[in-house]
């Protein structure tokens, strides 16, 4: 079970490669801050092969390799929460996985 990461401000590099590898994660703590900082989440899920369920509330990716490779090597599918109304993911490791379903939190 991955620990609460409740931090709503964040700072360079803060997460990165957190859960690197970790193949026994399913469900991903709940990742509430807005704004991400220069390689905060960058490969935090990397390799996390069982993984497959995501709530992220960012709604300002713009930061410099931010979530770089986050999710890549996941389940091929999942459930991925999102902040109702933010259209700036992509499909892919580095945004939200291509097989997986999208919610929007109101």
């Amino acid at each position: 079970t991955a620990p609460s990461l409740p931090a709503t401000t964040l700072a360079g590099g803060c997460y990165s490669g957190m859960f690197y590898g970790c193949t026994s994660l399913t469900t991903a703590p709940e990742l509430p801050a807005t704004t991400l900082a220069e390689s905060c989440y960058s490969q935090m899920f990397s390799g996390c092969s069982k993984l497959q369920n995501v709530t992220c509330l960012a709604t300002d990716i713009s930061a410099t390799d931010c979530t770089s490779s986050w999710l890549g090597g996941v389940s091929p599918t999942g459930t991925f929460v999102k902040a109702s109304g933010f259209t700036g993911w992509t499909r892919d490791e580095n945004g939200i996985p291509n097989g997986w379903t999208v919610i929007e939190q109101s």
